[in-house]
């Protein structure tokens, strides 16, 4: 039996958000035949790093103690030399900084950036910090793995990489975990919503780039005609104290409901009727998306990143450009108003999650880049 490959991760932290949670999906599916997964973490701690050591994958504390200490730099190259590395992917900006020089320092074979948002929304401050530590990691890195054509096409323009160096892998979603229930009467009802309600949801947290103040804006102007519309809020966060005044001035309390945070996301999405992602920036493509798509849901969603690549408009849901009240508001009445387009949109989301978006295709799509990485570097 030949050697397995050795694959470091080296994430920015240890919190539960869209890209960690992603990593821990991918190191936790990973074929551990052929490959042996170790995690470095140079951020913040989180509950992450329990999970990855309940299923025996090593975690390295390599966190940085402040803004300028090199010192996570020679601990990632201690570890890729011990443990004989031969592929190192770095999730999120400050591993790629530190990640990237490492991986040099201890000669390891290949070296994979997996890009998974855009930073259109950041402060010009940031973009500039961001412009300047990507243009170190890059001179280190053999292939970015971006998450979406848009993505990848953005890193082209804005970013100066040549198109051979991207390499485009959707997210995938585990279509076991999210599956249609027949089953949602019950979580309906403690939801709040009636049996001819059409409910809707957004699931995101409540921060001005998620974009739900455009949507209020949006469902108002629809809310009075169809008064069987009802919708929740599932997140928090900053804008939340905001949003319930915008919701109160506009008297939609009766239509529009704050439940916080909660942990069964794939039993919510079964008991509502469609999706909707006001999102103005900052996506990559969207997992939550890919999750509402996979429980039968149709998706409203603002064209921010990739989720264009998911939601094909008269198909499974509608694109509406960010922050066009209007066009949302025309959305959300065509799916409010048409029961049949509903049940028809809906099969057709599961479908496309079937064919174009399950977890077990994205694995894979890593596993094969690893490999013919590793295969150019022995040429």
């Amino acid at each position: 039996m030949s050697e397995k490959i050795r694959v470091l991760q080296v994430v920015d932290g240890f919190r539960m958000g869209g890209a960690e949670n992603k990593l821990w999906e991918l190191v936790e599916h990973l074929d551990t035949n052929q490959f042996e997964s170790f995690v470095a973490n140079v951020g913040p701690s989180g509950p992450l790093a329990d999970k990855f050591k309940s299923i025996n994958v090593p975690v390295f504390d390599c966190s940085r103690k402040h803004r300028f200490d090199v010192a996570p730099i020679f601990k990632l190259k201690k570890i890729m030399r011990e443990y004989k590395i031969d592929v190192v992917q770095n999730t999120l900006f400050w591993a790629d900084m530190v990640g990237s020089i490492a991986a040099r320092l201890a000669k390891v074979p290949v070296v994979i950036s997996w890009e998974t948002v855009t930073h259109e929304g950041n402060p010009y401050h940031a973009q500039l910090q961001r412009r300047f530590g990507y243009q170190i990691a890059m001179k280190y890195t053999d292939c970015v793995a971006a998450v979406s054509h848009e993505i990848k096409q953005s890193l082209q323009t804005r970013r100066n990489l040549p198109a051979e160096m991207i390499e485009v892998i959707h997210y995938g979603v585990d279509l076991e975990k999210f599956s249609p229930n027949g089953t949602t009467g019950e979580k309906r009802k403690e939801l709040g919503f009636s049996e001819n309600d059409v409910a809707i949801v957004i699931v995101a947290r409540l921060e001005k780039v998620k974009g739900h103040r455009y949507f209020v804006e949006a469902f108002a102007k629809v809310a009075a005609k169809y008064p069987h519309a009802s919708v929740i809020f599932v997140g928090d966060g900053a804008e939340r104290t905001m949003l319930e005044k915008m919701v109160s001035e506009a008297n939609l309390e009766s239509q529009i409901r704050f439940m916080g945070i909660r942990r069964d996301v794939p039993q919510v999405l079964n008991a509502v009727d469609f999706f909707v992602l006001p999102s103005i920036a900052g996506e990559g493509l969207p997992n939550v998306v890919l999750e509402a798509m996979a429980c039968r849901k149709p998706v409203v969603a603002a064209d921010v990143g990739g989720t264009a690549e998911a939601v094909n408009d008269g198909k499974n849901g509608f694109i509406f450009p960010p922050k066009n009240i209007e066009k949302m508001a025309a959305a959300l009445e065509r799916l409010i108003s048409d029961r049949h387009l509903l049940n028809e949109f809906s099969a057709n989301s599961r479908q496309i999650a079937e064919t174009d978006f399950s977890l077990g295709k994205e694995v894979n799509a890593f596993q094969q880049l690893y490999l013919k990485l590793l295969a150019q570097k022995k040429k």
